[in-house]
């Protein structure tokens, strides 16, 4: 079974991780730490970037895995994380809520025998906090001796704001999020505000209303009738600022250059973001690596 969803910016957002971790883990190499690498959302383990050739690509795939990526399966990004190997990652959780998906990554723990490998069949938003909190021992103190990359890529609007506290909050945890750029569009019209139904989904993203004032604003305009009010929503870069002035209110290290990634129409679907949750020397050389692999890709 392969992941059903992706396109060509896929390879980039993946080139980004692969490359932060090895990188990551490098500088990491003569630390004591223990290192945990960490796949929310985490899928099959493999990427497919074209639906219509699906069932073919199921049939590329054996239990002893892919032994090299084609033009339209790529490795994920759990089973990238698990190959880097000059200092490998010491432990890895996979959460994946779709029971099917979990059950094909049961097969990475078969494949590397060898390394600790926990999956976790569960909602991200349940699972991490708890999982902050019980490695921070005390909330709101670093961890003694561990360190973290969390990757947190949803397919539209699953992880809330609780979340992003709570990972910033170990001070030990490097953030990479794909930020659902298009997700939130539709569901912000520009001009009037959002269906009702919406508004819970928009506070549990944002973490409270504020984005309301933030990005709608009213605008009088002149008719023949008289004057009118309009509502109307800032563009996509507000909404992205937002979540980026969100990200620094939390995380003392946060990239200012996102990543966007578009569709063959030119529309934005997804910005990767990146933060820090160390306030010391490491988040900040942490971000100087994240912010070249986000101009260089």
């Amino acid at each position: 079974m392969v992941n059903d969803f992706g396109g060509n910016w896929t390879r980039d957002k993946l080139r980004i991780l692969e490359d932060y971790l090895k990188a990551y883990t490098t500088a990491l190499k003569k630390q004591p730490f223990r290192l945990w690498y960490v796949d929310a959302f985490a899928g099959t383990g493999y990427v497919s970037l074209d639906s219509g050739n699906v069932a073919q690509s199921r049939l590329s795939i054996s239990e002893e895995g892919l032994d090299s990526e084609t033009d339209n399966i790529l490795k994920g990004s759990a089973r990238l994380a698990i190959e880097v190997d000059d200092r490998p990652f010491d432990e890895f959780i996979f959460i994946e809520k779709n029971f099917d998906y979990a059950i094909e990554l049961s097969k990475l723990k078969r494949e590397f025998s060898g390394r600790s490998i926990r999956i976790v069949p569960d909602d991200a938003n349940k699972f991490l906090p708890d999982w902050c909190a019980q490695n921070n021992r005390q909330l709101g103190t670093p961890w003694r001796g561990e360190r973290a990359v969390i990757f947190l890529d949803p397919f539209a609007t699953e992880v809330g704001w609780q979340t992003i506290q709570r990972i910033s909050e170990t001070q030990s945890v490097d953030l990479w999020i794909l930020f659902p750029l298009s997700a939130l569009t539709r569901m912000l019209p520009t001009d009037r505000e959002p269906y009702e139904a919406n508004m819970a989904a928009l506070n549990r993203v944002f973490g409270n209303q504020e984005w309301q004032s933030a990005l709608y604003r009213r605008q009088v305009q002149p008719t023949l009738f008289g004057e009118e009010t309009r509502i109307v929503r800032d563009d996509q870069q507000a909404i992205m600022d937002l979540y980026l002035e969100k990200l620094r209110e939390v995380f003392p290290a946060v990239s200012n250059n996102p990543k966007w990634f578009r569709n063959s129409r030119n529309s934005p679907l997804f910005a990767l973001m990146f933060a820090a949750s160390n306030p010391g020397r490491g988040g900040r050389i942490a971000l100087e690596i994240a912010n070249h692999l986000l101009n260089r890709w």
